[in-house]
This record gives C-alpha cells, sequence and structure tokens, in this order.
C-alpha cells in the first residue's frame, strides 16, 4: 500500500506541476517569455560594450548615427589609462533585472522595462584623489548604488525581436561614467623635478618645475614671502602652467628691494609645499633723489603689452610707454605729451604713474585709438620749461 501511496502522490504532484506550467504559460505566453529572453540577451550584450554586437541585436544599420556613436564611446584609445580603469570598476559593478510583468506585446511590437544597477560613483568620489588605485578603493568600497530604468522597444524581424530604439537618450545614461570627470591631482612634492630661485634689483622669482602635467591645479597654489625671517606678503596667486609653476615678488611700490634674505613658500589650498631662499644685495645702488641729468639716468625704455615690436592692433583703447631709471626719481613730478606722427599735440600735461625708479606713461581714451603714429614724450616737471627726460614712438596698425 506505501508504494501505492507514493505513486499516486508523485502523480498528483506531477498534475499540479502540469497546471501551474499551463496556467504560467496562459498568464504569459509564449511572444512574452520571447520578449523576456530578448531583453536579457540585449542587456547582456549591451554591458559587455561591444558596439557590433549590440548593433546586431537591432534595427539600426552597421552606419548609422548610433552605431558610430556607440563605437567612438567604446573605443579604449579615446580615454587615458586611469579613465580606463575607472571605467572598468563602474562597469563590473552593473547588474539588471527585466521587469516580466511589464511585457506588453502589440502583434509585431513590443517593451519591457529594464532597470540597470550600479555602484553610484559620484557619492564615492566627492574630494580630489592623488592617484587612481585610491579612486578604485573608494569604489570597491562603496555601498550607495544608482538605478536607471529603460524601457526596451522591439520589432519582430522574420522570427526575431530586434531592439528598436537604440536612440534612447536613457540608453546612453547607463554609461554616463564614460564622461566622468576624475578629480586626479598628484602629489606635487612627490613630482618636483627641480627648483630655481632668482633675486634681482626689483624682484624674487620662484620657478619649480615638475615630472607631470600641474595645470589642474590653477587657482589652488598660492606663495608667500619672507624677508630676513619676517612675513612681508602672503596668500599671492602663482602662476601655474603645464609643468612649471612661477612665483613672483615685487615690492608694492615698485621700488628696489631692501638688500637681505627672502624666502618664497609655495602652498597649495593652504598647506605648505616647498620653499627656496636667496639673497638680494642692493647696497650698491643709490637711495637718494637723484639731482643731475634725469635723461643719462634712464636705463632703459619699453612699450607695455604691445606685440613686442613697438606696435598695437587696431582697436586698443590704451598704449603706455614705460621709462626705467638707474636710480630713485620718485620726488621729481613728472608730467607727459602725446603728438601724432606730425608732431601735433593729442594730449598734454598728462600725470604719469611714478614709482622709485620707473615712470609708466599711460594715455587712455573711451574708444578705439585711430590707426597711426603716436610719440609719447617725458618731462621732469608740469613747467613750461621742463626738460625733457625721454621720448618714443609706437604704431597702432
Amino acid at each position: 500500500m506505501k508504494g501505492t501511496t507514493i505513486r499516486k502522490a508523485g502523480a498528483a504532484a506531477l498534475a499540479g506541476a502540469m497546471m501551474l506550467s499551463c496556467a504560467s504559460c496562459m498568464l504569459f505566453g509564449p511572444n512574452k517569455k520571447e520578449i523576456v529572453e530578448a531583453a536579457d540577451t540585449f542587456a547582456g550584450t549591451f554591458l559587455k560594450q561591444d558596439a557590433g554586437k549590440i548593433v546586431k541585436l537591432t534595427n539600426e544599420k552597421k552606419n548609422s548615427d548610433a552605431a558610430a556613436a556607440l563605437e567612438l564611446l567604446f573605443d579604449d584609445s579615446m580615454y587615458t589609462e586611469e579613465q580606463n580603469k575607472f571605467i572598468d570598476a563602474v562597469a563590473d559593478t552593473i547588474t539588471y533585472e527585466v521587469d516580466e510583468e511589464s511585457v506588453e506585446v502589440d502583434k509585431e511590437e513590443a517593451s519591457v522595462d529594464v532597470t540597470f544597477t550600479m555602484v553610484d560613483y559620484e557619492k564615492a568620489l566627492k574630494d580630489d584623489y592623488s592617484d587612481i588605485d585610491e579612486v578604485l578603493d573608494l569604489l570597491e568600497d562603496c555601498e550607495d548604488t544608482k538605478e536607471v530604468e529603460v524601457t526596451f522597444e522591439f520589432e519582430k524581424d522574420d522570427d526575431e525581436w530586434l531592439l528598436s530604439n537604440l536612440k534612447d537618450k536613457k540608453f546612453g545614461k547607463i554609461f554616463d561614467f564614460y564622461t566622468y570627470e576624475l578629480s586626479l591631482k598628484p602629489d606635487l612634492l612627490s613630482i618636483i623635478d627641480s627648483t630655481e630661485i632668482y633675486g634681482g634689483y626689483y624682484y624674487v622669482d620662484l620657478y619649480v618645475y615638475f615630472s607631470e602635467d600641474v595645470s589642474e591645479y590653477d587657482g589652488s597654489i598660492t606663495f608667500d614671502t619672507y624677508y630676513d625671517g619676517q612675513l612681508i606678503a602672503s596668500d599671492m596667486p602663482a602662476y601655474v602652467y603645464s609643468y612649471y609653476i612661477w612665483c613672483d615678488y615685487y615690492d608694492p611700490d615698485y621700488n628696489y628691494l631692501a638688500s637681505g634674505e627672502y624666502t618664497i613658500t609655495i602652498k597649495c589650498d593652504g598647506e605648505e609645499v616647498t620653499s627656496a631662499v636667496t639673497t638680494v644685495d642692493n647696497s650698491s645702488i643709490e637711495t637718494e633723489a637723484y639731482s643731475g641729468d634725469l635723461q643719462s639716468a634712464v636705463s632703459s625704455t619699453d612699450w607695455w603689452l604691445d606685440n613686442d615690436d613697438d606696435t598695437y592692433d587696431e582697436g586698443v583703447t590704451q598704449i603706455e610707454f614705460d621709462v626705467y631709471f638707474n636710480t630713485t626719481v620718485s620726488s621729481y613730478d613728472f608730467t607727459f605729451d602725446v603728438y601724432d606722427e606730425y608732431g601735433n599735440p593729442i594730449e598734454m600735461y598728462l600725470e604719469p604713474q611714478i614709482y622709485s625708479t620707473s615712470v609708466y606713461c599711460i594715455y587712455e581714451t573711451d574708444e578705439a585709438l585711430p590707426a597711426g603714429i603716436y610719440n609719447i614724450q617725458l618731462y621732469d616737471s608740469p613747467d613750461t620749461g621742463a626738460n625733457m627726460v625721454a621720448s618714443g614712438y609706437c604704431e597702432v596698425k
């Protein structure tokens, strides 16, 4: 009897399973099952990031814009080594789920919702990091996730269901991490190649050269200047270029620097990176006001912000003639005149900017200066009998 009972129980279980299977077919239908399988195949292929295989599962042509966009997106050569490591790390976290209950079939067309889940890399990465390994560790430890839901739309082609909405922007949103900007900033101290510091009559310049591009630090680098151990200037902006940083300290009144020891300390976001020391010796320079022939005391002249050839581009509203001296001239009441190429006065008795050993003759107008030749003459006083100290010609063209 026990054997018969077991056989009856087995038969009942089999009959129940068959009934459930039939009920499932009635509720789900063979077409809906095909759509779930097509969605599963496409989602799995999509995550392998093979543009050619993806396009084969769609109604897109091989040379379509969408196909070309995928080829470009998945081209490793378009990204740096660090970006490719980041991309691979995020891609490895992506999973998907096909919502079978969302399947809709209407003759030769169908749709189904698919949810993609991945690490929330934006929450994991909130700061600047020194190397890609630090980024990868943070991604691995991150428990936050983000979801992207996409509706797959299909069209039947013979006996195959092909995806018909590859151009839907939500597909691109799955791979937003391809264009995520990594904030990787190498430790500055570890990539310094060399340091050069110069001390002159008017300035102290520090150049720091690096083995890697530091342009990302633009805006983050400042420097402090010390004179004989005392802070005389702080948080001054440095000039940041691709492979070097330049710090330029000069007296705020453009005077000769006092003789002594100068230290420049570079900082990144307020933290010290490096420093260098130089000595300035201006003991031989006259410090009293000059009482002789000023014309003979002119060391050089220059047209400021010109094209390096005493010309300015048409459209400028300002020209500037700078005169440098080898002695202190700040006690003089200088004026300057502006003339055209024929010697006709344009403006007279203008006041220049006067510093310890330099004078800046700035001629500025509200509108663009007319093309032509300009002559600026600098005088040692506003009196009619003043002596001309220096003169120069420039051209606006």
